[in-house]
Formats: structure tokens, sequence, C-alpha cells
């Protein structure tokens, strides 16, 4: 015999001010609290409400010692200008794709 399966719909109203009180069942599902992120993923035409401290991402610490090392150069005044073989290479990369200086980046961006 096949367990039968239920989806249990909890409600809670919009308010004018598009606020609106999370029900405690999903605010113990997500470990949440006062003060704690949510996050909205948007699936066609669907969204799945999430602990946003799940999505953070993590600082990796050989990009931040890359980082820092190649601002140390740049204060340091050893860096002038970009090689041409590094400005060809990074165009050849580069070419074809769309590029839009002012989008407004929101949610996840993939790499």
């Amino acid at each position: 015999m096949a367990a039968s399966s239920t989806l249990s719909v909890l409600t809670s109203r919009l308010t004018r001010r598009s606020q609106t009180t999370i029900p405690k069942a999903v605010k113990n599902a997500l470990q949440v609290g006062a003060g704690d992120d949510l996050g909205y993923v948007i699936e066609g035409n669907s969204v799945r409400l999430v602990n946003a401290s799940a999505y953070e991402e993590h600082a990796d610490p050989v990009v931040e010692r890359f980082l820092a090392l190649l601002a140390d150069d740049i204060a340091a005044g050893n860096v002038h200008v970009l090689p041409a073989a590094l400005l060809r290479r990074i165009q050849s990369l580069t070419e074809g794709v769309p590029v839009d200086h002012e989008e407004e980046l929101t949610g996840a961006i993939p790499l």
C-alpha cells in the first residue's frame, strides 16, 4: 500500500505595505527568527521561501589574498597598463558577449 501524500498550505495575508507575518511553522522549518534574512527563489511561476543565510557566499581565502596582492601592486605603482597579449586574450574570451554596464544585478549570478 503506497503512503498518501498530502500538501499542507499555510497562508498569511499581505498588507497594503507588502508586509506579512510568517507562520510559526514556516519560521521553524526555515530556522529563522527576528532579524534574520529571508530569500526568495523564483522558479518559473512559483517562488520558494528560503533561509537566506544558507545561500550567502563564503569568502574564498585564495581570492582574498590575490585581490590584496593586486591592490598592493596597484598602490605601489607596479601596474601601469594591461599587457597587450593579456588584453587580446580577454577580448577573444569575451567577443560577442553582450555587456550592459547599467544593468542592475539581482540574485545569484552564474559565472
